[in-house]
């Protein structure tokens, strides 16, 4: 899964935490395997799409996908 931050309000490279995921970095594309995003899903107790569904500055990809 590549999950893509884009918000204007921090610079481009800052880094961002995500409990139980990890660390996005503004502006670029960061890949994620099955595992952490199965383990995202079971900390989070729902789904990666539904935890980011609200958030304007997430873009998810599965596989090859932009």
């Amino acid at each position: 899964m590549k999950v893509t931050l884009k918000d204007d309000s921090l610079p481009d490279g800052a880094e961002l935490y995500v409990k139980s995921l990890g660390i996005l970095v503004n502006g670029k594309a960061v890949e994620f395997s099955g595992e952490e995003v199965k383990a995202f899903e079971a900390a989070r107790g729902l789904s990666i799409e539904k935890a980011f569904a609200d958030s304007s500055n997430i873009k998810l990809a599965k596989g090859g996908e932009n």
